[in-house]
């Protein structure tokens, strides 16, 4: 007889949704499912968008509109939406969220010109 993988527990955690946690008051589940994140590598990539609707786009995808329109309400400065965009990020490719910055802070330091001393 062939060997068996029961792969139920790990089925399991791997439905549950991770949450990010706005404030006190508001926290959202992440959705991290195959359509959510393919929308969102889609978005990701849309030359015809500025960064702000490419933001928007994937909150709205992530925690739903509810989330967006919590998020918009806030008038939050631009480092704690981007934070919220890079939690996001983490959350779908399931690995901590430094390791995300890690990466954008390597890609700004590619597009920021060097400077002459």
């Amino acid at each position: 007889m062939g060997r068996a993988y029961d792969i139920a527990e790990r089925m399991r955690a791997g439905n549950e949704k991770p949450i990010v946690k706005i404030d006190e008051d508001h926290s959202f589940k992440i959705n991290t499912g195959k359509s959510a994140v393919l929308y969102i590598n889609a978005v990701s990539r849309d030359k015809e968008k500025d960064e702000f609707e490419i933001m928007d786009d994937i909150i709205r995808a992530a925690l739903g509109q509810e989330g967006l329109d919590y998020i918009a309400e806030q008038d939050m400065p631009m480092a704690n939406i981007a934070l919220i965009v890079n939690v996001i990020m983490a959350a779908i490719a399931d690995v901590p969220l430094e390791e995300v910055e890690d990466v954008e802070q390597e890609k700004s330091q590619k597009k920021s010109p060097k400077r002459i001393k």
